[in-house]
């Protein structure tokens, strides 16, 4: 399965990750954002909930727990864009849009869609992608 192999590569590269999340807090993440994350987040997540302490990847990519996830939600003032992970330390963020399927960079102007699922968006940055930037 890719986000084992993903996981692998993380924890051999000396990331940080945190325990699985449980599906209560996913369900109340859901709930307190007022959005329904797509099943590959919950997935995944129920796998990890993210890194720990702003860890991030070789090619600076953050993924957040769930935690930061509300905490930096509870901070904007744009309730639309859900984000999940950051690079080179919240210089733009990725996430979700409300009412939007996708998943969107957000660089200070509009969110701009770089992938179908949470999936690929994974993928991309596991891979380095050039979309990313």
């Amino acid at each position: 399965m890719l986000t084992e192999t993903i996981i692998k590569n993380w924890t051999n590269e000396n990331i940080n990750l945190n325990p699985p999340a449980t599906r209560t807090a996913i369900k109340v993440t859901e709930e307190i954002l007022e959005f329904q994350f797509p099943d590959d987040f919950k997935e995944f997540y129920l796998q990890l909930d993210g890194f720990v302490d702003w860890d991030w990847t070789k090619n600076m990519f953050s993924i957040w727990p769930l935690a930061r996830i509300l905490e930096e939600y509870h901070n904007e003032s744009d309730k639309s864009f859900i984000v999940f992970a950051d690079y080179l330390i919240n210089a733009h963020q990725i996430g979700f849009m409300k009412g939007k399927d996708g998943v969107f960079k957000n660089t200070g102007e509009t969110p701009e869609l770089i992938t179908d699922t949470f999936s690929e968006t994974i993928f991309l940055i596991n891979s380095d992608a050039d979309i990313l930037y």
